[in-house]
């Protein structure tokens, strides 16, 4: 018995210094929180007017300050002021109101409090240190009283109605802000996204000539890469072009417009694993023993003033030990361990095991999925004003046919289908050619993805007048100096035995001689002009000159001298002309058509028949115009002519073709070609031996002399139709 009660009175005691033991480990933890959550606070804002130097702001703290970051925004003017780690204590507002300062609002979130100090006017900005009191002295800006005349105090009021100015600068997230200042706080404004850009257009504002330029600003390392404004009929159009993908914003405060535009937040899980996690929370120290892991939770809870929700499925204890750890970091280490993980939505984090979460987030997915599937069908009709319904049409079921293609159940849903197309499983689409109009059949939320992309697409296209100069001048010089010499004898009315002709035709006219009764004797029937012995004259002389030499009663020696020469200039001058819409192909062909003889088949069954070959001038243009109003060009230009026909009889043609891309300005002329082409030649025909004597060789040869030339050149020019705009660069 004494034995028993010694073991239950020891029982006792141990129960009383675990008990202890969890008492002391609590205080140290509450101890721990409440060292780390003392820090510096706000505790009071005092404004400061001086007579002619400005304004004091006086920031008193319950400690030492903390040296703030500073910010200066524009638009409107103002000064951010970041304290690291304070708390703020007087409120969210603090009445100002001075010369230079309007007033001043106070946030306060987990990681700083900010000073927004709303300013008046510009000015010089100056900050010091009293003791626990941090000042900030904003002197005012100096200004020069000069009295405008009237007109032209008229003139700078009318100005402020339109725009005034835009400027850019860089966020402190590395967005890029593009800031608008409008003469009026009522300029009607409208901004849309279009494609790529962003286009701000000012209804009934022009763009003032001193602004209507383009601001290269990617050496700011934002998204913006340019921005161009100009104007476009009487409204005044901003293009802001940013690279790759983003996101904006739009905002207006009184005049003063400002568009943000930044990256988008990639919240993938793969972008999750590549990217090293960061931790910005306030830094806690944690030390306990085998406790409850919900216990934890609820430190971190009470430290952090998040809500957070903790699923039944979450037990078990955890021994941990952190210093100076950021709270956030706590929580993922704590999470891990016990493998689980969190959702975040807004203010409240959600903690549940991690095959909890993913069930719940599959079963939230097939809800939707069922709840698109079971959505009434509507009809809806869409006009369209620019695009051909027919291309819209293909567009739309395009995807749709070749993703459904190889499913075998229709019944089944596919998220990744009703994610990536523009109609559903249900839905159709049918257009009316005759109207112009497409009729859709679907659900409420997939018609209105479709009209989202109409709106982008459905807009009009601007037109490029392509205007080429095909020109080709050739030079042509020919020179030519012939001899013909030319022999006759009617030896046979004196004798027999001499017959003398430049021919075997002469010849054969003076063999068989004809007697006339009439005249007495015989006569001969002689064939002119082929009485020659040395026939060496001009194909088509310029002119000629015979002489007879030697004339006896039977015996005639006659000589022809024959010379030609041509000189000439041409230019042939071809300017076709073609409108087209941009980035789609023109083409233009004149000419004619060649017909010549070909054959189908071989042998006995081979069949004639008649076929054309093209000898056209032809231009083949696709324009595609660029944002900065330049225009690139895929040229083809061919100019086929007849050439000179084989030796065979075959038909042949000269070509003359260009292909080619090139980049130039609206309105701007690029040379093409330069094909030139140059034939000299000198040709001697003359008869042996006789040729060659001196002197009078010359009247036993003919001599031709050719220079021509030949060059080909192609003038472009581009120009944009029905485009008022102006881009000044």
């Amino acid at each position: 018995m004494n034995i028993m009660k010694l073991v239950g009175e020891m029982g006792t005691v141990m129960n009383m210094q675990l008990t202890m033991k969890r008492f002391v480990m609590s205080a140290v933890a509450c101890g721990v929180v409440q060292v780390v959550s003392a820090q510096v606070a706000i505790t009071q804002v005092v404004p400061m007017s001086t007579a002619d130097q400005g304004t004091e702001l006086r920031v008193m703290f319950n400690g030492l300050p903390v040296q703030p970051k500073a910010y200066q925004l524009e638009s409107p003017s103002r000064l951010i002021l970041d304290f690291e780690g304070a708390t703020n204590s007087v409120g969210n507002n603090v009445s100002v109101n001075t010369t230079e300062i309007g007033s001043v609002d106070v946030l306060e979130d987990a990681e700083r409090s900010r000073l927004t100090i709303n300013l008046k006017d510009h000015g010089a900005f100056t900050t010091r240190t009293e003791g626990n009191t941090f000042i900030l002295k904003v002197a005012p800006e100096i200004r020069e009283n000069v009295a405008l005349p009237t007109n032209v105090a008229q003139a700078t009021q009318q100005q402020n109605l339109g725009l005034t100015n835009i400027g850019f600068e860089r966020g402190a997230q590395g967005e890029g802000l593009v800031n608008i200042e409008l003469g009026s706080a009522h300029a009607p404004v409208d901004v849309q996204q279009q494609g790529s850009k962003v286009v701000v257009r000012m209804l009934g504002t022009k763009v003032p000539a001193h602004l209507a330029r383009r601001l290269n600003v990617g050496d700011f390392a934002t998204p913006v890469n340019t921005i161009d404004a100009y104007n476009e009929g009487s409204n005044g159009v901003i293009v802001i072009q940013p690279s790759g993908s983003y996101e904006y914003m739009a905002y207006q405060a009184e005049d003063k417009l400002t568009i943000s535009v930044k990256r988008p937040v990639d919240n993938s899980p793969a972008s999750m694993i590549r990217a090293p996690q960061t931790y910005n929370g306030k830094k806690i120290s944690l030390d306990f023993q085998d406790i409850e892991v919900r216990r934890v939770l609820q430190l971190l809870a009470d430290f952090t003033n998040v809500n957070m929700v903790a699923a039944d499925s979450v037990q078990g204890q955890i021994t941990i030990r952190l210093k100076d750890v950021p709270w956030d970091q706590a929580l993922d280490i704590i999470l891990k361990s016990k493998n689980l993980d969190k959702r975040r939505n807004g203010n409240v984090i959600w903690i549940a095991p991690v095959a909890e979460l993913i069930k719940a987030e599959e079963d939230e997915a097939k809800a939707i999925a069922q709840s698109v599937k079971l959505a009434p069908i509507q009809t809806d009709y869409i006009q369209l004003s620019y695009a051909k319904v027919a291309d819209v049409e293909k567009l739309i079921t395009e995807r749709k046919n070749g993703s459904t293609s190889g499913s075998s159940n229709q019944n089944t849903v596919n998220n990744d289908e009703l994610a990536g197309n523009l109609l559903s499983p249900r839905g159709s689409v049918s257009s009316d050619i005759r109207t112009n109009t497409l009729i859709v059949n679907d659900t409420a939320q997939k018609i209105d993805e479709i009209r989202k992309m109409i709106e982008l697409i459905d807009v009009p296209v601007k037109q490029v007048m392509i205007e080429a100069r095909i020109v080709r001048a050739s030079n042509d010089f020919s020179k030519e100096l012939g001899v013909k010499w030319g022999v006759l004898s009617q030896g046979i009315t004196n004798n027999n035995d001499l017959l003398v002709g430049g021919s075997d035709t002469t010849l054969w006219n003076l063999r068989e001689p004809e007697l006339n009764d009439e005249l007495g004797g015989y006569t001969y029937d002689i064939e002119r002009p082929q009485n020659l012995n040395v026939d060496l004259g001009v194909a088509k002389p310029a002119g000629r000159i015979a002489f007879g030499l030697i004339s006896l009663s039977d015996f005639m020696l006659d000589l022809e001298l024959s010379a030609a020469e041509a000189d000439g200039l041409s230019e042939i001058v071809s300017t076709p002309k073609v409108l087209t819409a941009d980035k789609q192909k023109a083409s233009i062909k004149s000419g004619t058509q060649i017909p010549y003889q070909s054959s189908s088949g071989a042998g006995a069954n081979a069949v004639p028949k008649i076929e054309f070959i093209d000898a056209t001038l032809t231009l083949d243009v696709t324009p595609s115009i660029t944002p900065d109003g330049k225009v690139s060009m895929q040229l083809s230009i061919a100019k086929d002519a007849p050439g000179v026909a084989a030796p065979n009889g075959e038909l042949t043609i000269d070509k003359n073709q260009i292909e080619t891309n090139v980049l130039v300005n609206n309105g701007e002329t690029v040379v093409l070609g330069g094909v030139f082409e140059t034939v000299n030649g000198n040709s001697v025909t003359k008869v042996p031996f006789f040729g060659d004597l001196p002197v009078v060789g010359n009247l036993f040869k003919r001599t031709s002399k050719v220079d021509n030339r030949d060059e080909l050149l192609i003038f472009v020019t581009p120009r944009i139709v029905n485009d008022n705009s102006t881009v000044n660069r």
